[in-house]
């Protein structure tokens, strides 16, 4: 006889305690179906920007290796299904559950199966063994597991640094506590981000361009519009490679793509190089596509006014370096920022170095101590 054990939740995000039960039902079972279940425009899905499609995707290409285990999706919605967790959408959705595993190959013109329910839940429990649930033993066989994990998505959802090590890997970066640092040239950036980092051992994006720009020997006059394309994909795969290295779920990034934005409308305004307006609307569209687009979110923005000496290190404009030219920049960027991000908090640094490193060191204190 075979023995089926099922799962399921909208694992909003899948964490340990959900796999405690997942592994449990695996080792005791043939086969183990985990469903993932939710509804269209559900509010713990918008917590995690993640809609139930995302999730159940996720949650198949962690388990896509593993032979024992089959992920499926159920959309409530299209079941018709409301919250109220009454008789009649138990039996509507467990109906549904049975359809799906009977529809797998290997069950076909077969019902020597058995099916057991494991559950976190008593309210499941005592649910699922009321009603009468199609090619299922009545009442049903449901297992109630100890919760060895006392961790819920909720509690993870308000202060996932708390508990980043019962997140599952695939849905971390979802949940990553994201730091964006933006400012003209000169200003210190690079070194707060670079010292934070270090400070509380997270990782951090560099700016593309500057590595871009070294790697290939070019200086500004030298760029045209496809290297200015390259660095707003660029920045991006930096971001995301990076935030997956997090491993207390905090990512700072030196700088994003309305500062490449920036410079590419200054830019387009001095006659030594070779950009036109043209091409800044079309820069400008991709950066707005990515960004209207982009999975991940920053949860605050730290911005440096022009304030400092200009630095020559040899690798800088200086025809940008005046306090005039640096102010002009800077009202471009702000425009930028507050268009791409209007709901994003933002703190202004105008301390001295001390001070500024003091103050994004006191936010993310906050994130750690929730």
């Amino acid at each position: 006889m075979k023995s089926i054990g099922i799962c399921f939740g909208g694992y909003c995000p899948l964490h340990q305690g959900h796999m405690d039960v997942i592994m449990r039902a695996k080792k005791e079972n043939d086969i183990c179906y985990v469903i993932v279940c939710g509804y269209d425009n559900e509010p713990r899905g918008w917590e995690i920007n993640l809609n139930l499609d995302e999730r159940y995707t996720l949650i198949y290409d962690f388990f896509r290796e593993d032979e024992q285990i089959r992920v499926r999706k159920i959309n409530d919605t299209e079941l018709g299904l409301d919250e109220s967790m009454s008789n009649h959408n138990w039996e509507v959705w467990s109906s549904e559950v049975m359809k799906q595993i009977l529809k797998d190959e290997i069950y076909i013109n077969t019902e020597d199966y058995k099916i057991t329910w494991y559950v976190a839940e008593a309210f499941y429990k005592k649910s699922l063994e009321n009603i009468y649930i199609p090619n299922n033993d009545y009442p049903a066989n449901v297992i109630l597991i100890d919760k060895t994990n006392p961790v819920s998505g909720t509690q993870i959802r308000k202060n996932p640094i708390k508990y980043w090590n019962k997140i599952t890997a695939p849905f971390k970066p979802f949940l990553c506590k994201n730091i964006l640092i933006l400012g003209t040239a000169s200003e210190g950036k690079s070194t707060l981000v670079r010292d934070i980092a270090h400070y509380f051992d997270i990782p951090y994006a560099p700016e593309y361009g500057r590595d871009y720009m070294a790697a290939d020997k070019i200086t500004d006059k030298d760029l045209t519009y496809a290297d200015f394309d390259a660095f707003l994909s660029g920045q991006l795969e930096y971001c995301d490679t990076e935030r997956r290295k997090s491993k207390n779920g905090i990512f700072i990034s030196d700088t994003d793509n309305t500062v490449t934005l920036m410079y590419a409308k200054a830019y387009v305004e001095d006659p030594d190089i070779y950009l036109f307006e043209d091409d800044y609307r079309c820069l400008y569209e991709t950066a707005k596509e990515y960004n209207d687009n982009y999975e991940y979110k920053w949860d605050h923005i730290f911005i440096f006014p022009p304030s400092k000496n200009f630095v020559d290190d040899g690798c800088r404009y200086m025809k940008q370096s005046s306090m005039s030219e640096r102010e002009k920049n800077f009202d471009k960027l702000q425009k930028l920022v507050n268009e791409f991000y209007p709901e994003v908090s933002k703190t202004y640094l105008n301390g001295s170095f001390l001070d500024n490193f003091n103050e994004v060191k006191n936010y993310i204190n906050s994130l750690i101590e929730g």
